[in-house]
């Protein structure tokens, strides 16, 4: 699957993003849209929380790739790359139309399409259906293939000519291309942004003064008019939004995972989590590993910046099929913990996907050098692989399940998006990040030399 771009602010020159990439890495100047296409890009995978909208709004379905009658109860329809294309442009006009403003809260001028690949659809595999007025429509698909079969049960086969006049062919066609748009998607999307910093210590303050203040403005509306409407609309973007509910409503239901394990060794402790009651909102703090107890607001930046990645692992992680969107992962970490939390996001990234969007040249510098790693994986064996990184001493995870071609990265110069990886080779390189460490070097050298001298 693709995101081909022209206009997106600040983006104006064509650009293409790669989504099958389980690995997706922004990198880039400030200001030049890594965040705003996160978003974008989290939009587009919230298909299950739109879908029902998305019935009803698209009518312009390609009737006659689909059922326009029925002749039988059981049915096999072949999906080739004209319907997708077809199915690519319905769902591409519904997010410009309808998803971005619902995601950003604010109308923009923006020209982007959603391209399903065909290599795609033929890999996966459906079983799904629906309840249509008297009748009970399932449809499936197996991998490996391109026949989409449909079945119809409590139809009348005697009395066909009575059930074509009946049935719902619209509404039928329009679930058929959602769960084809939906096994497309097929991943449960989590944005958290750069300022995760206040999230933890500010969440109950932010969401109690908000809802507060709301119902006070509300009890003294006597009408309210589209533009009293709008004052209680939140002041943050979708993904924001549903972050913040799950830090009000989804801390329940703990588990365990190697990430959470791994994460309790970076942050040197554990998060702790209190609630009086099963409504109420919880108490957040943290425990260092020598027993101490701390609330967030007297922890250290790092922890701040973590607890929101710790919840995920231990409340919001689901069983397969996860697609973390992380801004600026490395915000508040010592060089050492931007690596150990990289190291981590890259393992998880083997069964899920991630996007980082990233400032940070040795976080960007770490996943060039596991892609290096996993170029080598594949010519060497297990055990030569790993005694090379231990005589070296390069403290790296062999057993992370990557290849390099499952890692894209992105660079943002402000109009457009590049690609720094071409077809399988590992020759990934960063414009400003190279020349601005070049340039670091440059000073450092010749400051030096001319100390020496002077000398």
């Amino acid at each position: 699957m693709k995101l081909i771009i022209n206009k997106f602010p600040p983006i104006t020159q064509r650009c293409e993003i790669d989504l099958s990439k389980k690995v997706t890495l922004f990198v880039g100047k400030n200001n030049a849209g890594k965040t705003y296409i996160s978003q974008l890009i989290w939009g587009i995978y919230n298909f299950d929380n739109h879908k029902d909208k998305y019935f009803t709004f698209n009518t312009d379905i390609i009737n006659t790739a689909f059922i326009t009658s029925i002749s039988s109860e059981n049915y096999s329809i072949t999906i080739d790359k004209n319907i997708l294309e077809n199915i690519s442009k319905n769902y591409s006009g519904y997010l410009q139309q309808k998803v971005v403003e619902k995601v950003f809260k604010k109308v923009f001028d923006t020209d982007f399409d959603i391209v399903f690949e065909y290599s795609d659809f033929y890999d996966k595999e459906i079983d799904s259906g629906v309840i249509i007025g008297d009748y009970e429509v399932s449809y499936s698909k197996i991998s490996q293939s391109d026949e989409f079969n449909i079945e119809i049960s409590g139809l009348s086969v005697d009395l066909i000519e009575d059930e074509n006049e009946k049935f719902q062919y619209d509404l039928l066609n329009r679930y058929l291309e959602g769960v084809i748009i939906q096994s497309m998607l097929g991943i449960t999307p989590v944005y958290m942004p750069s300022t995760r910093l206040f999230l933890p210590s500010f969440y109950k303050y932010i969401y109690t003064m908000e809802k507060d203040l709301k119902d006070t403005m509300l009890d003294n509306f006597t009408r309210l008019n589209q533009e009293n409407k709008s004052f209680f609309a939140s002041s943050y973007t979708l993904p924001i939004d549903k972050l913040m509910d799950k830090l009000v409503f989804g801390i329940d239901n703990p588990q365990e995972n190697q990430y959470l394990d791994k994460l309790t060794e970076i942050i040197e402790g554990k998060i702790n989590i209190d609630k009086l009651e099963e409504i109420s909102m919880a108490d957040i703090s943290y425990i260092h590993k020598s027993g101490e107890k701390l609330p967030m607001h007297l922890s250290s930046s790092m922890v701040n910046q973590l607890v929101t990645i710790y919840l995920y692992f231990k409340y919001w992680i689901e069983e397969k099929n996860n697609f973390l969107l992380l801004d600026e992962p490395e915000m508040n970490l010592h060089p050492s913990k931007k690596l150990d939390i990289t190291e981590l996001l890259l393992n998880f990234a083997s069964k899920n996907k991630i996007l980082l969007a990233t400032h940070s040249s040795s976080i960007a510098k770490f996943i060039i050098n596991y892609a290096l790693l996993f170029d080598l994986k594949e010519k060497k064996d297990p055990d030569e692989l790993n005694e090379f990184l231990i005589e070296n001493d390069l403290n790296m995870n062999a057993s992370i399940s990557l290849k390099s071609n499952d890692i894209g990265i992105y660079y943002f110069n402000g109009k457009t998006i590049s690609s720094y990886k071409q077809d399988d080779e590992s020759n990934f390189h960063f414009g400003t990040f190279s020349d601005i460490e070049k340039l670091q070097d440059k000073q450092y050298d010749y400051i030096l030399d001319e100390i020496e001298n002077e000398s």
